[in-house]
């Protein structure tokens, strides 16, 4: 299956298809945490700049950079943030779970009624998943977190600076823009990828139009199957 959802932030125009498909999200639940993060930093509640020492840090057993880090090193959150965003680094996502907890991330969740997103378990938590117990989302919302970030709609402007900041500086970044047209643009997005799953989603800003983009697969659908889905999704939003 491959569920689609699309929205022209500028001008309204959407198309979907199985957009409201339940999948494992992947590392797309990413955004949702880094929302959570700097929401809760624009209130006061979280100290962006506290240090957490890399042996602290749950290790997932799934690699990343803060792994491969002398223990003695400290991070501040908001350096943990971007490693998970720019380059999906596990462990630092599990550090940011238990600094900002999954009630607080699925409470945005909820107040941005994302009726099919959820956090339930850390990265690479293979037990939580057996229990059935796996992370979930849908293209129709992750279009629409995507949307609340590029509007600030329920989420602080600060916060969704932040958190576009970091998915601008993603390095994972061949499927969505891969059979774009030409143009001069600013894509902040997020790939998810098990075994199970292939996703990206995408906020493309064009100065003079937004759109925001999600192709979720499962199982997994080849990248560049997924990236010409993801240009025909785009090329139905676009003006006519």
């Amino acid at each position: 299956m491959v569920s689609v959802a699309a929205v022209d932030l500028t001008s309204g125009r959407t198309f979907e298809h199985d957009a409201h498909a339940v999948m494992p999200a992947a590392s797309t639940i990413k955004v949702l945490l880094s929302a959570a993060l700097w929401t809760q930093v624009e209130w006061g509640g979280i100290d962006p700049n506290r240090r957490l020492r890399v042996a602290s840090t749950p290790a997932p057993g799934g690699g990343g950079l803060l792994e491969s880090m002398h223990p003695e090193t400290a991070l501040t959150l908001a350096e943990l943030d971007l490693l998970m965003l720019a380059v999906s680094d596990n462990a630092a996502t599990n550090a940011l779970i238990d600094v900002v907890s999954m009630a607080t991330v699925n409470r945005l969740a909820s107040d941005l009624r994302l009726t099919h997103t959820r956090l339930r378990r850390r990265m690479m938590e293979a037990a939580a998943v057996a229990r059935g117990d796996d992370n979930t989302t849908c293209a129709a919302d992750m279009v629409a977190l995507l949307g609340a970030l590029a509007r600030a709609e329920g989420i602080p402007r600060g916060a969704c600076r932040r958190v576009l900041a970091g998915l601008a500086q993603s390095q994972h970044t061949d499927v969505i823009p891969r059979h774009l047209p030409p143009g001069d643009r600013v894509i902040c997005c997020k790939q998810g990828e098990l075994e199970t799953v292939r996703h990206d989603v995408a906020l493309i800003d064009e100065g003079d139009r937004r759109v925001a983009l999600a192709v979720l697969s499962a199982p997994p659908a080849d990248a560049d199957g997924l990236a010409r889905v993801a240009a025909l999704a785009y090329a139905r939003v676009a003006p006519n």
